[in-house]
């Protein structure tokens, strides 16, 4: 760089660092600080606000899905219980017709064992062979 061009630089340098310096002067910075401050909690505070309004709302809703989890839950349930006592109820009329079955089988099985005609024996008897 040459020396026109330093003392150019310089020159804008010196005036910059001196405008910045006015502005801090003139406008407080503590101000500044302040106002951000209060803008960043008061962001802070909307954007809790939300969350916490959200958190509600998901609650909610997720009451309501458990409640209807529940109910399905429950619906299918009773239909499972339903089918299986059906399923039971069938169950006891087939054993119940194979007994009787059963029964009438051995009912007729019993009386023709009993009544088979017995051998009768014989005697002699000892007055007619002593004629």
């Amino acid at each position: 760089m040459n020396k026109q061009a330093k003392k150019t630089f310089l020159v804008n340098w010196k005036t910059l660092k001196q405008d910045i310096d006015k502005f801090i002067k003139e406008n407080n910075i503590h101000e500044v600080k302040a106002t951000v401050k209060k803008m960043v909690n008061k962001a802070q505070g909307d954007i809790n606000q939300l969350v916490d309004k959200d958190v509600s709302v998901i609650k909610k809703r997720f009451q309501v899905e458990k409640k209807q989890v529940e109910k399905l839950l429950q619906k299918t349930l009773q239909a499972e219980v339903k089918r299986a006592k059906s399923f039971l109820e069938l169950q006891k009329r087939e054993i119940t017709k194979l007994q009787n079955k059963l029964d009438k089988i051995s009912k007729m099985a019993a009386p023709k064992a009993a009544s088979r005609p017995r051998k009768k024996s014989t005697r002699k008897s000892a007055a007619s062979t002593t004629t």
